[in-house]
């Protein structure tokens, strides 16, 4: 799956996808916290291997405005939103300084015991460095793509690491 964001103005943007049997779907988004939630998703699910959550679902054909309504199979989506909430909140308090990866595992996973949830099992250390770097990697690319210009990102699904 092809995924574009169009960078439109300071505060909107295009989100399409393209799926691999070639339908698509487009939506104008407000930029400031969508746009920086997205790019999140992408590097949590991609470095994963994860295909049950927000891109694995929209790839195998859910539309954009059923995310919010149909359930998803297992936890992963579930754990997968956690994830991405809090790699998003320490990379946005921490903009000039590089996160470290196993302060961040143990922050997630100390969120989940602590409500008693079920931890990812596919989350590591290591896993978690490569989300950081993907993550700083798409968001350069999104503040250098010029007004009017497209952002191109491709997801691929593959089975994810936990059934």
């Amino acid at each position: 799956m092809l995924i574009r964001f169009t960078r439109l103005t300071n505060d909107r943007h295009r989100f399409e996808i393209v799926r691999d049997d070639g339908t698509r779907e487009s939506h104008e988004l407000e930029t400031r916290s969508t746009l920086v939630h997205d790019l999140a998703h992408y590097a949590v699910e991609l470095e994963g291997g994860l295909s049950r959550s927000f891109y694995g679902r929209l790839a195998r054909g859910m539309k954009y405005s059923e995310l919010t309504t149909v359930p998803p199979e297992g936890p992963e989506a579930m754990q997968t939103e956690r994830v991405v909430a809090m790699v998003q909140g320490t990379l946005k308090t921490a903009a000039q300084s590089r996160p470290d990866p196993a302060r961040l595992f143990q922050s997630v996973i100390a969120s989940f015991d602590a409500t008693g949830d079920e931890r990812p099992a596919w989350l590591t250390v290591d896993l978690m460095a490569r989300i950081i770097d993907r993550r700083r990697r798409v968001y350069g690319q999104w503040r250098a793509t010029p007004f009017h210009e497209t952002l191109e990102l491709k997801f691929d699904v593959r089975p994810s690491p936990v059934a």
